[in-house]
């Protein structure tokens, strides 16, 4: 009798296949329909990062047309001073 009681109190316990949720059953693409959920959530701190350095950048003055001119500057090629220039 005890015997018979550790063997269905170990079946029991005894751990199962886990069954698929309604969803991953009724999904034709099983759970790849999870992707967007998990790239928000891998992608959202980013967003709020670049959302909060864009309200300080603005709050302490650099603005687009600041930003822009200043690149432009920094790129667009100087004259060099030891070159004469001269046209006849």
């Amino acid at each position: 009798m005890r015997a018979g009681v550790l063997v269905a109190l170990l079946l029991m316990l005894a751990p199962r296949s886990a069954q698929a949720c309604a969803t991953c059953i009724a999904s034709p693409f099983g759970d790849q329909t999870y992707t967007w959920p998990y790239l928000g959530l891998i992608l959202l701190p980013f967003v709020l990062l670049s959302a909060v350095l864009g309200i300080f950048a603005h709050s302490a003055g650099y603005r687009p047309h600041v930003l822009a001119r200043r690149l432009a500057a920094r790129v667009s090629a100087k004259d060099d001073s030891q070159i004469i220039k001269e046209t006849t």
